[in-house]
């Protein structure tokens, strides 16, 4: 009888540290695939890219980088509705980060959702609320539904943030000129 319990033994630690290595195994295949969907994408290859980002992603569904990254190909190869998709995983994955609904809000303002878009805008300047890009693209999104008077001020805060382009400068004067009719 000890014999048959040493023998159990033995296989259930064998069949755990098998387990193990395989794990370990999927989580390097992971950083493979995500490795090289960074060099496609830098390289402008999205559909290879966005094939690595998803193998990564079969390997590690809890990888809300990879959904991120993925979202961003797909938005680049004109993909909004699968980016949103993939914007919207990696929120539910790291809901605390700023970036995610910054993404997820520009593609959404792309696709024309711009009440959608100003909401992630929001909640991103919620969890960083000094980031100028952020009340940027929140002011060009309120331009489009004709806020003009929101627009203006974020706008301004975007200026007084440090952010200073031609593009702020020419929107924010069409805003302001908008909100004074």
């Amino acid at each position: 009888m000890n014999k048959s319990l040493k023998l159990l033994f033995i296989a259930v630690m064998a069949m755990l540290l098998s387990n193990n290595v395989a794990i370990a195994n999927a989580a390097d295949d992971a950083k493979s695939f995500f490795e090289s969907a960074e060099t496609k994408f830098g390289k402008c290859d999205y559909y290879s890219a966005i094939a690595d980002y998803t193998k990564a992603i079969e390997l590690d569904p809890k990888s809300s980088e990879a959904y991120l990254n993925r979202g961003e190909a797909k938005s680049e190869n004109g993909d909004k509705q699968g980016a949103i998709l993939d914007f919207t995983k990696a929120i539910e994955l790291s809901p605390e980060n700023p970036e995610l609904f910054e993404f997820r809000g520009v593609a959404y303002a792309n696709s024309g959702d711009n009440k959608d878009a100003i909401n992630d805008f929001e909640k991103s300047l919620i969890l960083k609320p000094n980031n100028a890009d952020v009340y940027y693209y929140r002011a060009n999104a309120d331009s489009k539904i004709k806020e003009y008077a929101s627009a203006v001020e974020d706008f301004n805060k975007a200026f007084d943030l440090g952010l200073h382009t031609a593009d702020l400068y020419h929107y924010r004067a069409n805003a302001k000129s908008n909100s004074a009719d």
